[in-house]
C-alpha cells in the first residue's frame, strides 16, 4: 500500500471510529493485573535468592516498578534488603568505567546509605572477575541480612560484564550449597532478549525471565468516573504514559480529555512517541503493519514486522488460546499516527 492510500483510508477510518472507544474499558484493569502478577513472580524468586531477568516494555517506568519491588521484599517475609541502581550512565560508556561501576555498586550491598570504600582498580577481564569473586563473598560473610541488587537499564552494560557477572553468580553458588544470601535482578528493555544472567539451577525454581508491565492509579482529580476511564483507555495503561496525564492534571487542577489535550500534557513523552511513529513510518512494511492495528483489536502474529513494532514500543505481545497475537498498546499511539 502506497502511503498516499494509506493516508486515506486512516482519515476515512479516524472520521468514522474515534480512536479511544475502540479499546476495551478493561485495559486499564489488565494492565494493573499484568504489573501485579510480574511483581509477585520476581519476589518469589528473589526471596529464594535466584538471579531473575526482566524484560521491559518501553515506557513501562521500571525504575518505579524496581522501587516498589524493594519496599515489599524489605516488610515481607523473609526480608531482603535491596539496593537499587540506574545502569543507563553506562551507556556508550568503556568497559573499564563499567568495571568501576559495577565495583561500587556491589560495595554497597548490605550497607546503610552509600558508603565510601577504597577504590579498587582492574585492568583486564580476569582482575574483574577476581574482584567479583573477593566482593561477592564479603557481602555474603558480612550483611546483616539476605541482599539483592535490583539494577533497571541492564542493556547499556558491555556483554562481556553481563557474562562475568553471571560466571560469578555461578561461582559462588557453587561455593555456598548450603545457601545463598545475596542475588540480583536485572531489567532490561525488551530488545535485549540476549540478556542472561545463570541457568537455573536444578528443581524448583531458576531463572525467571518475565516481561514487567504496570499502571499507577493516579491520573489525578477528575469530575466523574467516565471521563477518568476514557483516559486510562487513551493512555492505553502504559506507566509513563499514565504519569506524564496525572503530572498536568494536579497542575492545572483538572484531567484533561480530548486526544490533542492528553498528547499536550504528555510533553516530551508525546514527542518521544511521535519519533518511534515516524521512524516506523520510514518502512512501507512497518507501516502497513501498524496501520492494521490501529483499530486495537489482537491481530495473529507476524514476527517479521511485530518485533520492530514491539521493540519500538507500539505493539504488545498476546498468547491468545496458546496462539501468538499483537495488538496497538494504546489508542494514544493511533493519535500520534498520520
Amino acid at each position: 500500500m502506497s502511503r498516499v492510500a494509506r493516508r486515506i483510508r486512516m482519515g476515512a477510518r479516524t472520521a468514522a471510529i474515534p480512536g479511544p472507544t475502540r479499546f476495551s474499558v478493561e485495559q486499564h484493569a489488565i494492565e494493573t493485573a499484568l504489573r501485579g502478577r510480574a511483581s509477585r513472580k520476581a519476589r518469589a524468586h528473589l526471596r529464594r535468592m535466584e538471579p531473575v531477568v526482566l524484560l521491559t516494555p518501553r515506557w513501562s517506568a521500571s525504575a518505579r516498578f524496581l522501587e516498589d519491588l524493594a519496599l515489599d521484599l524489605a516488610v515481607g517475609e523473609p526480608t531482603v534488603g535491596c539496593r537499587t541502581v540506574d545502569l543507563r550512565p553506562l551507556k556508550d560508556r568503556s568497559v573499564g568505567e563499567a568495571w568501576q561501576f559495577v565495583q561500587h555498586v556491589l560495595t554497597q550491598l548490605g550497607q546503610r546509605g552509600w558508603s565510601q570504600r577504597r577504590p579498587q582498580s582492574v585492568v583486564d577481564r580476569r582482575g574483574f572477575r577476581w574482584s567479583l569473586e573477593q566482593l561477592l563473598e564479603e557481602v555474603h560473610h558480612e550483611a546483616p541480612h539476605r541482599v539483592a541488587l535490583l539494577a533497571h537499564g541492564a542493556q547499556h552494560l558491555p556483554v562481556e560484564v553481563i557474562e562475568d557477572l553471571a560466571t560469578a553468580w555461578e561461582d559462588y553458588t557453587e561455593r555456598h550449597p548450603e545457601g545463598r544470601r545475596l542475588t540480583l535482578l536485572l531489567a532490561g528493555s525488551q530488545a535485549a532478549r540476549w540478556l542472561k544472567v545463570a541457568p537455573p539451577p536444578a528443581g524448583p525454581g531458576g531463572l525467571w525471565r518475565g516481561r514487567g508491565r504496570r499502571r499507577h492509579r493516579r491520573a489525578g482529580r477528575a469530575h466523574a468516573l467516565r471521563h477518568l476511564e476514557e483516559v486510562a483507555r487513551f493512555t492505553g495503561g502504559i506507566p509513563s504514559l499514565v504519569e506524564a496525564v496525572g503530572r498536568a492534571a494536579r497542575t492545572h487542577g483538572e484531567l484533561p480529555l480530548r486526544p490533542t489535550e492528553l498528547l499536550q500534557s504528555m510533553g516530551r513523552l508525546a514527542d518521544e512517541m511521535r519519533g518511534a511513529v515516524d521512524i516506523v513510518a520510514a518502512s512501507d512494511p512497518l507501516a502497513d503493519r501498524l496501520f492494521e492495528l490501529l483499530d486495537g483489536e489482537p491481530a495473529q502474529a507476524r514476527p517479521e514486522v511485530d518485533m520492530a513494532l514491539v521493540q519500538a514500543g507500539l505493539v504488545r505481545e498476546l498468547r491468545v488460546g496458546g496462539d501468538a497475537q499483537v495488538a496497538l498498546r494504546a489508542p494514544a499511539i493511533a493519535a500520534l499516527v498520520g
